[in-house]
Formats: structure tokens, C-alpha cells, sequence
């Protein structure tokens, strides 16, 4: 066991001082690129803002209808180029950094990407069929990516749902992170498994009932004692957990638990896997590469993180994948 703990440290390591090198060599230039970008931006920002200040000033000494009327038109104009200039900057800051840690993450033998696109994410029928959630009232979603962990085709996206309250006359957010659905190489495979964080019950509490309708039960047999501690896993009668979760796919949910745990995140992970599909979903406590106009984006700690959870989701299928 200390030898396993051992290689598993060296392995981290050497992961990290790969993914270390690459920002450096690949990542950060681009980021210093996007900086450039920024200050030039928000120099041109300032400078309109100025000359707007002193338009007005000048319009309100003179006060000559005519003068205001011709300027309205340019004045409009050019702050319309300045919004259009904002929001170029905001559209091509996260797809520039996700392609690159995509290529990164491709270099890995078991991994491959077929696809990206920045607006696409995956729609509420197949958010749904995952019985984690059960309600999408307003429902979005960005950068959907496709393809294959070994031979496991897969297809992730972020998405931010939210669900009106009846008590709270509003609409709460039911999740925001990162959703991926894989296929689960069992075609035999009947009825399903949900399993749910033992803190988040109360607010799943639905989807415990829906999965009850279904004929999911409460179960423990094929669990291992620390996982049953903190997951709340059901499963329908024709389902045989043991041979459809492994030991080693419930460690590794609870090693990445714990390291949400020791970096004080509030993040958390669901699971289902219903007929031939796995749906795995991983809330985030924040948004993640997203760029700010305002102070520099030039931050490894966010792009590293970014990557480890896409990482993660990836390793999880790859369990899977290896269990089948």
C-alpha cells in the first residue's frame, strides 16, 4: 500500500511538472498575448471615456442644438465599436485557452478529442435522462467538446440550470459545472444506479423520489464503507452493484473529494449510470477562465484548476472503462 501511495505521489508530480512546462512554453504566451490586448483596450476605454467627458462639457458651454445632433451620430458609433471591441475580447479569452489544454490533454494515448465548439452544449432531454436532476426551467451552456477516453466515446459540456422556487417566488440554481455523459460499454445492462452526495440530499430530495418511482432503492451491499458514509448510492432490482461500480471508480471519487476538501472548494460530484449510459456531474463553486476586463487574467492557479477538473471527469471515465 505505501508503495502504491508512493507512485502515486511521483505520478502527481511528474503531471504536474508537464502540465507545468506546457503552460509556460504554450499557455502563458497566449495569456500574455490576451494581456497586451486587455491594457490596449482599456487604454482606448479611458481615452473615449475622457473625450466623451469633454464632449459634453464643451456641448453644455456651447449649447448649440445643431453641433450635439451632428455629433450624436458619431459619438453612437464609436461607442458601439468599443462595446463590439469588449465583447471580441470576452468570446476568444476562454475557446484560445480551452483549445490549447484540450491539445494538451490529447497527448495522452488514452485520450482523444474529436470536436470543440464554444456556443454548443448538450440539451435538457439529455441533462434529464441522467435522473440526477429533474427540472430545467432556464437552462444554458458553453463549450461542449466531444470524443473518446480509449474507447469510450464521450461528450462533456459546462451548463448553469436553474429551477423556479415555489417557496421563494425565483429561480435557484439547480447546477453549474461541468456535465459529461459517456457510454458504459454494458449494452446488457438494465435499470439504473444514482448516487448522490449524503450533504446535498435535501436538496436532490426530488430526484430521490423520482428514482424511487422507477423502482431505485436505497442500497449499501457492494459499497465500500467510507463511500457509503458520504454518498447516498440506489439502485434499481435488476441492477447487481458491485459489478457495475468498482471499488477502484468509488476511490477515485472520493480521493477527488478530498482534495476539493484540502483546497477548501465547495465542489461537489454526482453520478448515474442509467441502461448504457454514465452521467457524471461535477459542480463548481465558481466560474472558471473566465477573463475579466478589469485586472489581469494571467493566473495559472485558474488555468490549472480548469484543467484538473476537465482531467478528472476524463480519469473517472476511464475507470469505467477499464471496469467494462
Amino acid at each position: 500500500m505505501q508503495f502504491y501511495l508512493k507512485e502515486l505521489l511521483l505520478g502527481m508530480d511528474s503531471a504536474y511538472h508537464n502540465f507545468r512546462l506546457f503552460y509556460n512554453q504554450t499557455i502563458h504566451p497566449e495569456l500574455q498575448n490576451m494581456e497586451q490586448r486587455r491594457r490596449r483596450l482599456l487604454r482606448l476605454l479611458l481615452i473615449s471615456g475622457l473625450l466623451l467627458i469633454g464632449i459634453v462639457v464643451l456641448q453644455v458651454y456651447v449649447s448649440i442644438f445643431v453641433i450635439t445632433l451632428a455629433l450624436f451620430i458619431p459619438v453612437g458609433l464609436w461607442i458601439t465599436y468599443l462595446g463590439f471591441r469588449v465583447q471580441v475580447f470576452y468570446k476568444e479569452f476562454k475557446p484560445r485557452l480551452v483549445t490549447l489544454l484540450l491539445d494538451f490533454i490529447d497527448n495522452d494515448v488514452n485520450f482523444t478529442f474529436e470536436g470543440y465548439d464554444q456556443k454548443g452544449f448538450l440539451p435538457p432531454k439529455k441533462f434529464l435522462e441522467s435522473r440526477i436532476f429533474t427540472r430545467t426551467d432556464d437552462y444554458s451552456g458553453e463549450d461542449l467538446i466531444r470524443g473518446q477516453v480509449r474507447e469510450t466515446p464521450f461528450e462533456a459540456c459546462e451548463l448553469r440550470v436553474k429551477e423556479f422556487s415555489e417557496v421563494r417566488n425565483r429561480l435557484d440554481i439547480v447546477f453549474s459545472g461541468i456535465f459529461l455523459i459517456a457510454d458504459f460499454q454494458r449494452w446488457d445492462m438494465q435499470g439504473g444506479v444514482l448516487a448522490l452526495p449524503d450533504l446535498y440530499r435535501k436538496y436532490l430530495s426530488r430526484s430521490e423520489r423520482a428514482f424511487h418511482l422507477l423502482g431505485g432503492r436505497r442500497v449499501k451491499s457492494g459499497i465500500l464503507p467510507e463511500f457509503e458514509k458520504v454518498f447516498d448510492t440506489y439502485a434499481t432490482n435488476d441492477v447487481k452493484v458491485k459489478e457495475v461500480i468498482s471499488e477502484d471508480f468509488q476511490r477515485a471519487i472520493l480521493r477527488d473529494r478530498k482534495h476539493f476538501q484540502e483546497v477548501n472548494r465547495q465542489k461537489k460530484i454526482y453520478f448515474s449510470i442509467i441502461g448504457d449510459k454514465i452521467y457524471l456531474a461535477l459542480r463548481q463553486d465558481r466560474n472558471l477562465l473566465e477573463p475579466s476586463l478589469f485586472q489581469s487574467n494571467t493566473n495559472f492557479e485558474v488555468v490549472y484548476e480548469f484543467y484538473q477538473d476537465i482531467r478528472l471527469l476524463l480519469e473517472l471515465v476511464l475507470e469505467v472503462d477499464a471496469m467494462n
